[in-house]
């Protein structure tokens, strides 16, 4: 049989969505449902004191936290109500559930009902977060947790460094822009289990979540991903099936709740916006003696995935670097905003927004060029990371510089740059698997039939196309074709948990556990299961292993307005060995899209604690008009221990995308830094033009 892996074969959900079939979660139409709406807070903070719910018509309900069997839903920190009970804490809380035959009675419901509050003042920026003055969103103050780590001698580096690079740095607020808002439907099946059909990353997740809160045994609900028109980070966690759920539960009655796309603007979870300070040391010829980084994380109201956020945003603040004196602090902070939590990158864009832009800024007052300064400090395998952690695994930085040096982009750039165009680069660090001391397996199921192989899995195909390179993979480990698989995904009966579908984890745990179970039908079995537990790092690190890319931007700005226009991205990609190289193509252009849109327009601002964002007329992402001419390459260094050599890159396209954009835009003024996005057009119109 030919070889699979390493072929861009056709997506085979490809067909159904050209088509109009797939069946996404708002499809789903069952007589007798109920449409459900939420009582939201229209103030930022305050104590509730009571909810006064008027009369309603027959057949509508109403719920509040007494109706539950449990109000809390189930996270890392355990903070986080599911009906605010006591306590208002953000714009758009919600603090009663309404159901009823239309969505229209329903939103009128939800409007009707009037909440007792004390209003409190508001926390609605980092600097509030950190001044005592403020009030606190919980009884520890303000801080939700911090970060430290040092290794070497900090201050000697910088004594001993020819050049000192010190900025401060600011991202935005961003949301994920998915196509599909947040759904789900939920209704009692033939067997008298509640199913939940929702557009998640989860499926598992979504059961135990709708468990601890209804009371419902875990053994009478399923749960199952429809088809899943994007998520990017922020269908995992803390999550809309919770709502239908309770309903059912507790009327037996069909239920569905779609956002609408202001509740997801406003009240869906954000990328975090970052404050960070870096300062950076480096000798006559280059290299980086001592860092000195820190950063402050709005997390919102709650803190939902924010400690994990924070610690990979610390973690590869300067990590793709070999450096011997690295300090490192943060801090995420509570404010009176809708929560941050997971998004594509998940902390690495905020810190490679600092860092490598003051690495190009060191280059070019050495006198470097900006690739060889990277080549001159890029960290290898064996060496210890920014945490004072060995990298066990492998890692092509260097291989995938020197490819970037022999590119189009990078001849055009140095040897003949286009008139009025600015040119930067910068590198992006990204882990994958969920971290240290966070359980971190998968489990599959392949079972031989008269035509092929059923291989089950509750991954979920979010659009990203691992149906069809998990497919790969098992087509490849049993030696059979493409076509052979029947790829079974995303849902609890009678699927084996694999893990939430994030962390840029699917490829190397559940193909590994393809791997597995592969092996043992080859010795025999017509049935098995296979698993993997994603490695651990064994010393000062979070993460076992990451993805490096880097990435080039050519830009042009408007001398009349400051508008920025990038032109061109050019990506060199180290993922391992590569299974479907069109599909990485596509992750690889899809994040520099997300990035593009943070660098030069994305971002919610809070006044008062609400959004003044509130749909896409004035929450501006990149169309298809606004994307440049997009090239990558790959450079293919196996990683021993994935499945046929592959590692994960997901969300690595984001990191580096806004610290090439700025430095392209600098490039073109003498008296211009850009340390903050999106980019301020006024900034751009007061500065001098260099040529």
């Amino acid at each position: 049989m030919k070889n699979i892996i390493g072929t861009s074969v056709f997506r085979s959900d490809a067909p159904d969505k050209a088509r109009g079939r797939s069946v996404f979660a708002d499809d789903l139409m069952i007589p007798g449902t109920l449409h459900v709406s939420l009582a939201r807070a229209r103030v930022a903070h305050a104590i509730l004191k009571g909810v006064k719910v008027p009369p309603i018509p027959d057949g509508c309900f109403v719920f509040t936290a007494k109706d539950l069997h449990s109000n809390l839903i189930p996270s890392i920190m355990n903070e986080q109500p599911v009906l605010a009970s006591e306590r208002i804490r953000c714009h758009g809380e919600p603090f009663a559930i309404v159901a009823a035959p239309t969505k229209e009675l329903a939103d009128s419901i939800a409007d009707s009902i009037e909440p007792e509050l004390e209003v409190l003042g508001t926390v609605d920026s980092i600097a509030d977060a950190l001044d005592p003055s403020k009030p606190a969103l919980f009884e520890k103050g303000n801080v939700c947790s911090t970060f430290h780590s040092e290794k070497g001698d900090v201050d000697r580096g910088f004594r001993e460094s020819f050049l000192t690079v010190e900025g401060d740095f600011e991202t935005p607020t961003q949301i994920h822009g998915f196509l599909e808002p947040e759904g789900a439907v939920t209704f009692i099946d033939e067997d008298g289990k509640m199913m939940i059909v929702a557009s998640t990353q989860y499926a598992f997740g979504d059961l135990r979540e709708a468990s601890a809160v209804t009371g419902r045994p875990q053994s009478e609900i399923r749960a199952m991903a429809a088809t899943v028109g994007g998520a990017f980070g922020g269908k995992d966690g803390y999550y809309v099936s919770v709502f239908p759920a309770v309903v059912t539960h507790l009327t037996g009655k069909p239920a569905k709740y779609i956002y609408s796309r202001e509740e997801n603007i406003r009240y869906g979870m954000k990328r975090h916006k970052s404050i960070s300070h870096a300062k950076v040391g480096f000798s006559k010829d280059g290299r980086i003696l001592a860092a000195d980084c820190s950063i402050l994380l709005d997390t919102g109201a709650y803190a939902v995935l924010g400690t994990s956020v924070l610690k990979l945003a610390m973690e590869v603040f300067c990590g793709a670097y070999d450096i011997p004196n690295v300090r490192l602090d943060g801090k995420l902070l509570y404010t009176n905003h809708a929560p941050g939590s997971a998004m594509k990158g998940f902390g690495a864009p905020q810190s490679a927004m600092a860092f490598e832009n003051l690495l190009n800024r060191a280059a070019s007052k050495l006198g470097i060029d900006p690739v060889q300064i990277r080549i001159i400090n890029a960290i290898h395998k064996g060496q210890k990371n920014s945490m004072g952690g060995v990298h066990e695994h492998e890692i092509g930085l260097e291989e995938a510089l020197l490819k970037f040096r022999e590119s189009d982009f990078y001849r055009e750039m140095t040897q003949h740059p286009e008139k009025d165009c600015g040119y930067g680069i910068a590198v992006g660090m990204k882990s994958s698997g969920l971290g240290k001391f966070v359980p971190d397996t998968c489990h599959v199921t392949i079972r031989k039939t008269g035509g092929g192989y059923i291989v089950r899995t509750s991954i979920v195909d979010l659009g990203q196309g691992s149906r069809t390179t998990l497919s790969q993979i098992a087509a490849q480990a049993l030696g059979v074709p493409f076509e052979a698989i029947d790829m079974q995904m995303g849902c609890t009966d009678g699927n084996p948990d694999s893990g939430s579908t994030a962390a840029s984890r699917s490829t190397y745990v559940c193909g590994n556990a393809i791997l597995d179970a592969a092996r043992k039908i080859r010795e025999g079995a017509d049935e098995a299961t296979g698993s993997c537990a994603f490695p651990e790092p064994k010393d000062e690190a979070v993460h076992a292993f990451f993805a490096f890319l880097v990435q080039g931007a050519k830009v042009k700005t408007d001398p009349v307005t400051g508008k920025t226009d990038v032109l061109w991205m050019h990506s060199t990609t180290d993922a391992g060995r590569i299974i479907n190289p069109a599909l990485l193509d596509g992750q690889v252009f899809g994040g520099i899209s997300m990035s593009i849109g943070m660098t030069l327009s994305e971002q919610i601002r809070y006044r008062d604690g609400k959004a003044l964002e509130n749909g896409m007329g004035n929450y501006i992402i990149p169309t298809a008009l606004d994307v440049p001419k997009l090239t990558n390459e790959f450079v293919e260094k196996p990683e021993e221990s994935g499945p046929f050599g592959a590692k994960g890159m997901a969300e690595l396209p984001t990191v580096a995308v806004a610290p090439a954009i700025t430095t392209a835009v600098c490039s073109l003024y003498e008296d211009l830094e850009i340390n903050s996005i999106p980019i301020d057009r006024t900034a751009v119109l007061k500065s001098r033009r260099k040529r």
